[in-house]
């Protein structure tokens, strides 16, 4: 392995991270070679060289994103969509990807963002809401397929979480999923540089790496075998969202039908900003092509423009949830794209070959962001949603004001109400509503609960 390894480096001008060979013992050798390989460091080099040589997108030439359906308006046109996207799941057409890389930090914990418990009646953590929703998608297309219905759910982890991750799942019986339908796969990582372009050690035996971003996603599928996977069972509709959204809705079959209708090859479930100083990055067009605007990259002049109808111009506020078919991720996957650098504090190994945390920046990190292809995508589909109905990240301590379990518990009760008294439901007190997914996706089927019923709250309806 050392010859091979050595000749390598050589070819592509890294010969440094091996410069403590000759201090470290026969498993640090081992390990720094397994990083050398895995990393496939030729097609990172080319990667960073692309990257710190591409022109900065000029974000001058923009224009709103053209027909965004709001399906807030759609009237029978959403019972259509919805009608379509089932059919889709019922012929076992459709996937699920999950985004479930992240740790919950600012939560308080070390733990997959997953496994967090918001503090439902019913004590269930994010893993288990979301399979529970799929659960509930794959009988309401069972019973139009008139047999049973496998919406397989991919889950890509990252190395802090993979194991964490497959171990919960496993200790909970995949939650009533079958085992052979939920595929995980890691996300990539990409090694680290310093300002000349050198790979950097983190210690004497290891290479300073870290993840590629949440953009990673279409070469890790690839790599995965996931996207094989989906060919094999005949899926050509896939539906990707993140773990921290506490009321996604999972497999969406209103969003996958409302796609497949528009032919889209990719699509984005959207909100309406808040207000027009929202820190939150707008779907829009970028020199002719749909891409992602961060606030930070509109002038206060764009981000206050409104229509003839007063509403704000660009206002398709991103949520990272997407739709592709199977063909457009098998194409992006082939792509070596361009990335997005920040300057770091990294640590490195130090003249002794010892990690060491830097004061100051000291090189770069990449990473590539999941739009980062939409301007690829042939026919973009854009939905508007209601926010209350669909977003509720869980991403801030317990306490802040904005995106913690409370607002996400609160709302998730909020809705669960609204949807229990619209079905004839009176339900008195002011404590937190819970009803399982197992027993309605969004709103369907509660009659028999609900109906004529008298509720005190707080409840829990499994």
């Amino acid at each position: 392995m050392e010859g091979r390894v050595r000749a390598e480096l050589e070819k592509i001008g890294q010969q440094q991270l091996l410069r403590f060979w000759d201090k470290i013992d026969e498993e640090q050798r081992e390990h720094l070679c397994k990083d050398i390989e895995s990393l496939e460091l030729e097609r990172a080099l080319k990667v960073f060289k692309e990257t710190m040589s591409a022109k900065p997108s000029s974000k001058d030439n923009l224009a709103p994103l053209p027909a965004v359906e709001k399906l807030a308006a759609a009237g029978e046109k959403a019972e259509q969509w919805r009608k379509t996207g089932i059919d889709a799941a019922a012929k076992g057409k459709v996937g699920l990807v999950l985004l479930a890389g992240g740790q919950g930090t600012r939560l308080g914990t070390s733990d997959p963002k997953g496994m967090y418990n918001i503090g439902l009646p019913s004590g269930k953590s994010l893993f288990q809401l979301q399979a529970e929703r799929l659960r509930r998608v794959q009988k309401l297309a069972s019973e139009v397929a008139g047999q049973d219905v496998v919406i397989p759910w991919y889950v890509m982890t990252s190395p802090p979480t993979d194991e964490k991750t497959r171990s919960f799942f496993k200790d909970n019986e995949y939650f009533g999923l079958k085992k052979e339908d939920v595929f995980f796969f890691v996300q990539g990582a990409l090694p680290c540089f310093d300002f000349d372009g050198n790979v950097l050690l983190e210690a004497a035996g290891s290479v300073t790496q870290a993840p590629d971003g949440n953009g990673g996603i279409y070469r890790a599928l690839k790599r995965s075998g996931a996207l094989a996977d989906m060919e094999k069972r005949g899926v050509e509709f896939i539906h990707v969202y993140a773990v921290d959204n506490a009321i996604a809705k999972v497999a969406d079959p209103t969003f996958i039908g409302y796609c497949i209708e528009k032919e889209a090859d990719c699509g984005a479930k959207v909100v309406a900003k808040a207000h027009a100083d929202e820190a939150v990055g707008v779907l829009a067009l970028v020199d002719g092509k749909v891409g992602v605007v961060e606030y930070s990259e509109m002038s206060k002049e764009i981000a206050h423009s409104t229509s003839a109808d007063g509403e704000l111009e660009y206002n398709a506020g991103n949520i990272c949830v997407h739709f592709y078919t199977r063909k457009f991720l098998e194409d992006v996957a082939e792509l070596t794209l361009v990335h997005h650098f920040a300057k770091k504090k990294i640590p490195v190994a130090n003249d002794d070959g010892e990690k060491f945390k830097p004061d100051e920046n000291n090189g770069f990190k990449l990473e590539q962001f999941i739009f980062d292809v939409f301007y690829l995508s042939k026919n973009f589909a854009a939905l508007e949603v209601v926010r209350e109905e669909e977003f509720s990240p869980v991403k801030n301590a317990p306490g802040s004001k904005a995106d913690s379990p409370d607002t996400a518990r609160a709302l998730l009760s909020n809705l669960h109400r609204r949807r229990l008294e619209a079905a004839g439901a009176t339900i008195h007190g002011e404590g937190l509503v819970e009803v399982s997914p197992i027993v309605s996706y969004d709103g369907e089927g509660l009659d028999a609960v609900a109906k004529g019923k008298e509720f005190t709250a707080p409840i829990h309806i499994e």
